[in-house]
């Protein structure tokens, strides 16, 4: 999924793939993930579990690290974002809207859960510092909204040189156009772009590596 235009500019790079790598998972909380806790809210059945499927690959290499938005009663520290998105105040500390997904692999006592206010998982979160202290060379990156929170990240980790890998089909957004135009302009600019299949055969070469 590349784009002709911004091949014949220059964007013709790609990353190798890492040594030291980390599962991100953005935002699949119940108020992205139920319509029947916010207008937010999306069919994300699909792209759930196929990440499940890879944070089964991914824990056995390096950390997953999940986010989730999650505001004080007023909202105030969600900023301008509130501006933008309303919906953001009901998004509060211990509600619905701030539950992981009950679908989701995730494990209490193995992974990690950052909460943030802004779209990308750095801005505010001690991500960052995480990802430094392994040495990660290869961010893998799933969750929701393509187009925004996971988009937002993944520029981020570009520009702090966590190397960002997209898998597709555990991207998702509630909008079909914003999801692939944002999956060819990550794929172009700021990330690799691989399937669920190729990650896990990625992750699995890693493991014979070692052993």
């Amino acid at each position: 999924m590349k784009d002709s235009a911004n091949q014949a500019g220059g964007f013709v790079g790609k990353f190798e793939a890492g040594s030291r790598p980390a599962l991100l998972v953005i935002d699949f909380q119940r108020g992205m993930t139920d319509t029947s806790v916010s207008t937010m809210g999306s069919d994300c059945t699909q792209a759930i579990a196929a990440t499940n499927k890879i944070i089964k690959a991914a824990r056995e290499r390096g950390p997953v690290i999940f986010t989730a938005c999650s505001y004080h009663s007023h909202a105030m520290d969600a900023g301008a974002f509130l501006k933008k998105c309303p919906e953001l105040s009901s998004f509060v500390h211990g509600s619905a809207a701030c539950e992981l997904d009950p679908r989701l692999d995730y494990d209490r006592e193995r992974d990690m859960l950052l909460y943030k206010t802004q779209a990308s998982a750095f801005f505010g979160t001690p991500l960052s510092a995480i990802l430094a202290s392994i040495s990660c060379n290869m961010l893998l990156v799933a969750g929701c909204s393509t187009s925004g929170c996971v988009r937002a990240s993944v520029v981020d980790a570009l520009q702090l040189s966590f190397p960002p890998f997209v898998i597709e089909e555990c991207v998702t957004d509630r909008s079909a156009a914003q999801y692939r135009s944002n999956l060819i302009d990550m794929a172009d600019k700021y990330a690799n772009l691989v399937s669920l299949d190729e990650m896990k055969k990625i992750l699995e070469e890693m493991k014979n590596e070692v052993s």
